[in-house]
């Protein structure tokens, strides 16, 4: 990016996440398109996008919504692409993406699990790959309507391969900031540890949350759910350790009291992203969670019952919604 030029930013997957990020940015005056689908991207084309919770009131009207209507015009390049898709549909959106990233430009996985991170790289390049955790929770109450509901942690932005477009990094971490997102840069390693971080976090606490229906604070509460949450918790740290994963916790024990003292009470009332998919008809992202633990355990050999189970049953759970409910007896 020449040091003249202002970035121009894709939000790619316009949903509760991406409309956020999207929208703080068009506030600080930054060009920002959006690419989506559904009724949502309809609602905010025709009526402006809001943004509401626990960062403030703000409009982006209709007359300023910049929507990417024929994704295949690949006149136009963008110097940062924000991925904010499912973990399911990274493949075909980076693939489609990757035509519209400029030539020095970067794509960035704003997404959950494992797995993003190295598709991407595959589709557009190691030198183009950005990596970030972000930790604070957004929802769509109706269509055009994007609700902060909380914020964990700073978004972490690196590189977890190898060194990218360090102005464009550096801006969009800035730009963050200035529009009143909480953001830093970290380094290679702290990126891939904040990652399995999340990961902890998630597969700990979603999957539950979601074949027993009940938000995240109630899991906490309960003798049987906890010790069902330490058992997914000390086969992630037997993956960790297999692949060597740098992690900021003395071990699972650390972890464990860590989850249920500082970041459960926060999320208390969260439900989980997975019970809303499974609601909605649409597949979970337990392949990237659990089920991506599973997969690395078996590669190394290492027994994971928890973390298989939860994988299967959340399997049963997206079919059974999704054929309706069976005969009654």
């Amino acid at each position: 990016m020449n040091e003249s030029q202002s970035p121009t930013y894709l939000i790619y997957g316009a949903g509760a996440i991406g409309s956020v990020l999207g929208g703080f940015l068009h506030k600080i005056n930054r060009s920002v398109t959006f690419a989506g689908r559904g009724s949502h991207l309809l609602a905010i084309k025709e009526q402006g996008l809001r943004i509401t919770g626990i960062w403030g009131e703000h409009l982006v009207p209709p007359e300023e919504i910049d929507i990417l209507s024929d994704p295949l015009n690949r006149e136009k390049r963008y110097s940062t692409i924000l991925l904010s898709v499912k973990s399911k549909d990274t493949e075909t959106a980076a693939r489609e993406a990757a035509e519209l990233l400029a030539e020095d430009g970067i794509m960035v996985s704003i997404q959950n699990g494992l797995g993003n991170w190295e598709t991407i790289a595959r589709l557009v390049g190691e030198k183009r790959t950005v990596g970030a955790r972000v930790i604070f929770g957004a929802e769509i109450p109706v269509p055009g309507l994007a609700k902060v509901t909380v914020n964990a942690d700073d978004v972490l932005l690196g590189e977890p391969f190898c060194p990218v477009n360090r102005a464009l990094l550096q801006t969009l971490k800035d730009d963050l900031r200035l529009s009143g997102i909480p953001a830093r840069a970290v380094s290679k390693e702290e990126i891939w540890s904040a990652l399995w971080g999340k990961v902890l976090y998630n597969c700990s606490l979603n999957p539950l949350g979601a074949i027993l229906e009940v938000p995240y604070g109630r899991l906490g509460e309960n003798e049987e759910t906890r010790m069902i949450i330490r058992g997914i918790i000390e086969e992630i740290f037997l993956v960790c350790q297999a692949l060597k994963v740098p992690l900021p916790y003395k071990g699972a024990d650390d972890y464990y009291r860590f989850l249920l003292e500082t970041q459960l009470p926060p999320t208390r009332d969260h439900r989980a992203s997975m019970l809303q998919d499974i609601l909605a008809k649409r597949k979970t992202e337990i392949e990237a969670l659990n089920g991506a633990i599973s997969r690395l355990a078996r590669e190394n050999e290492i027994p994971t019952p928890y973390n298989d189970l939860l994988t299967l049953l959340i399997k049963f759970k997206e079919k059974r919604e999704s054929q309706g409910p069976g005969p009654q007896g």
